[in-house]
């Protein structure tokens, strides 16, 4: 966890994080740093466009509450009903909707702040840093003088300082934070891992995922599509980092400069520390990253927002309150899944700490915070902490909230738990943590030094889980947190008997996806052969029996026309061939059902895909051999037709090539001179790749061809 009192050493290979209560040591240039904020304060004025780096010396941080809303009417169809409802997108509506009745999908307390009020705040010169709805507070910087004048406000519940504990509310109100511009919130969406990317290399990150049994998930083209993670911590260099350019970055947003730059900035008078977004980008790419034979992410294929409120210059309450916002900011940007590896129990003066008996699952300001997120249908996954060397009750907030799903390290080995994973139980003496993966020894990308290393602790044990949960979100969407919880923790090594150093076991994510029913890949297969399309879904039935219809609209239809898929045993796979003529060269459009005893499900779950014949389309993850690729009796591998008539122009080299590739080949004389090479890339089925031979005189010749690591040799004849 990337907390100011964690320090890092590097170990050939290895990054290893230790919390052992070292401080990073600034007191050589606070001197400087406070000359240099008068000066800052009496040269500029104080305004909300502040970042908490451009807090002034004479100035302090405060939460002021507020007592309501404004006192506007708060129902369907009022003015304040419909801006609340604009703040969440229609995929955050759609998860609130799974888990909340529909009077409560939208409340009160997702409000936004009200605006007068603000205005008042500004009127006396604070600088506003963060709005919360949920708790209906702003936090300021003020002067003692100007903070006096705010208690005074009629609308003004309480003030307390930023150093304090949040102290409970007699009702949990309301983040709006910072409006975004139409140009921040534009997708970043970069595809370099499309479809057909074959059987996955994954090298030394098999293993951090086998520890979870990960594997068999992405063998089914389960690779998180269609699910939101959300990702709160220190800051991310995805964009300079190989293996996250392919990444699917939906949004970012800096709550500690107030801008959407996650990545380290150097600005006039607020510089990150240079290693201030180091562990962020590592624990992105135990989720996000796709380089074959290098690393692979546990839900490479899912959409990732990136939040970024821990400030490894100090540790403070008011990085509570910028993760507080960030899990607002994620909710209402839709996340189904929060990754936070974050922990904070021991702060710098004067801000209070927290006593353990304080770890109850209900009091820390970011506890309550996840709380409030999960209530809305959120998956909140958290690292344990990693201070387990001091033995029990070591648990840090928000490791301790009731609805997170808090997770322990194990060995590299799977055989135990790591010595440095924090224990419970927690303040109350509840249960925690929830479950557990490897924590030593996994891969990671490294924004500095060599590309991809090592890492150990709790911090990179996390993601490994909320990217499993992704992957059954992703199988199962109309599954809830809750569901996902429960899943995750009754299929668990130890779930028979959960215990406070790893919970309820080490999790089992392909055992937890058949405990939810038939798994069925959320995308559909496609591949030319010879003359037809073959088409269907990757699927593993959860009982003896499974009905599997294609349903295919063409180009001069009106209607869907059903056509029944059949098994390819032992693959997962059920398919059906469409002869290239159904097409009339142009695309169709279809979907798949899938039928057991119990359910029904549709792929996709609305519309319908384009299907575009010779094209090939197979979701990443499925292995080669698991394509059925078989050639009719009449035709072999080879060039087609021989012999061939150098008037006719040109030939045709017919191969089955079951995965994407790049493949290479070379004609040559009798005599063994080359005349004619070329690469080309094919895609999954048969490809048939024409070459010219109108320049060939008569004779024998011979074509090489080298493809995924063979060497095939083929015989023609022009005539």
């Amino acid at each position: 966890m990337p907390r100011r009192k964690a320090g890092y050493r590097q170990d050939q290979d290895f990054t290893i994080l230790w919390t052992n209560g070292m401080k990073k040591n600034y007191m050589r240039c606070r001197y400087f740093l406070l000359i240099a904020f008068l000066f800052i304060s009496l040269t500029f004025s104080t305004d909300e466009l502040y970042s908490q780096q451009y807090i002034t010396a004479t100035g302090a941080t405060y939460r002021v509450f507020f007592r309501d809303k404004g006192g506007e009417m708060f129902q369907r169809g009022s003015a304040l009903y419909a801006r609340t409802e604009a703040l969440l997108t229609p995929k955050a509506l759609a998860r609130r909707r799974k888990t909340l009745p529909p009077e409560r999908i939208i409340t009160l307390a997702d409000a936004p702040l009200y605006e007068p009020y603000l205005d008042s705040l500004r009127g006396v010169e604070a600088s506003l840093l963060l709005r919360l709805r949920w708790n209906n507070y702003a936090l300021v910087t003020c002067s003692t003088v100007q903070i006096e004048q705010i208690r005074r406000f009629p609308f003004v519940r309480a003030v307390q300082p930023a150093t304090a504990r949040l102290f409970p509310l007699r009702d949990a109100a309301t983040i709006v934070v910072k409006s975004l511009s139409s140009a921040e919130q534009a997708l970043e969406r970069i595809s370099l891992k499309s479809a057909n990317c074959g059987t996955l290399g994954y090298n030394d990150s098999r293993r951090q995922l086998q520890s979870i049994n990960i594997l068999p998930v992405h063998e089914l083209g389960i690779a998180g599509k269609g699910v939101t993670i959300g990702v709160i911590d220190a800051g991310f260099r995805q964009r300079e980092q190989n293996s996250l350019k392919g990444a699917s970055i939906l949004g970012e947003y800096d709550f500690i400069q107030n801008d959407s730059v996650t990545a380290n900035q150097q600005k006039t008078f607020a510089n990150d520390l240079p290693d201030q977004d180091d562990h962020g980008t590592k624990v992105l790419s135990v989720m996000a990253a796709y380089s074959p034979q290098n690393l692979i992410g546990a839900a490479f294929d899912a959409d990732y927002l990136l939040a970024k409120s821990e400030d490894l210059r100090y540790e403070r309450h008011i990085e509570e309150d910028n993760a507080a916002a960030a899990l607002e900011w994620l909710e209402a940007r839709g996340a189904d899944v929060i990754n936070a590896s974050l922990g904070y129990s021991t702060f710098d003066q004067p801000d209070e700490s927290y006593r353990y008996e304080e770890l109850d699952g209900k009091t820390s300001i970011l506890t309550r915070a996840i709380n409030d997120a999960v209530a809305r249908g959120v998956l909140c996954v958290v690292s344990a902490g990693n201070e387990g060397r001091r033995g029990s009750r070591t648990l840090n907030a928000p490791a301790d909230a009731d609805s997170a799903l808090t997770v322990a390290a194990i060995r590299a080995d799977s055989a135990g738990v790591v010595n440095f994973s924090s224990r419970g139980p927690r303040g109350d003496g509840g249960i925690k943590p929830d479950i557990a993966a490897q924590g030593d020894s996994v891969i990671v990308a490294a924004p500095t030094g060599r590309e991809f290393q090592y890492a150990r602790g709790t911090s990179f044990s996390s993601p490994l889980i909320a990217g499993g949960a992704a992957l059954l979100l992703s199988a199962f969407p109309e599954l809830t947190s809750s569901d996902v919880r429960k899943l995750l923790k009754s299929t668990a090594s130890q779930a028979a008997k959960p215990d406070t150093i790893l919970g309820y076991g080490i999790a089992n994510i392909q055992a937890a996806m058949r405990l939810a029913g038939t798994i069925v890949a959320p995308e559909l297969v496609s591949y030319p052969l010879w003359d037809a399309q073959r088409i269907g879904i990757s699927a593993l039935p959860q009982g003896m029996t499974l009905r599997t219809t294609l349903y295919v609209r063409f180009s001069d239809e009106q209607t869907f026309s059903p056509l029944p898929l059949r098994p390819f045993p032992p693959s997962t796979l059920y398919l059906t061939d469409v002869a290239f003529t159904r097409f009339a060269g142009k695309s169709a459009q279809a979907y798949a059902v899938v039928e057991d005893a119990t359910t029904s499900r549709r792929i996709p779950a609305s519309g319908a895909v384009e299907l575009r014949p010779r094209i090939a389309s197979v979701p990443c993850g499925i292995p080669a051999v698991q394509l059925s690729i078989e050639k009719p009796d009449n035709v072999r591998e080879g060039v087609v037709p021989s012999p061939v008539s150098s008037d006719a122009g040109f030939a045709t080299l017919l191969l089955t090539t079951p995965e994407s590739a790049a493949l290479e080949y070379t004609v040559y004389s009798t005599y063994g001179s080359p005349i004619a090479s070329d690469t080309v890339q094919v895609t999954p089925g048969i490809s048939t790749i024409p070459f010219a031979v109108n320049r060939f005189g008569r004779g024998v010749y011979f074509v090489q061809v080298r493809y995924n690591a063979t060497i095939q040799v083929f015989r023609f004849v022009v005539n």
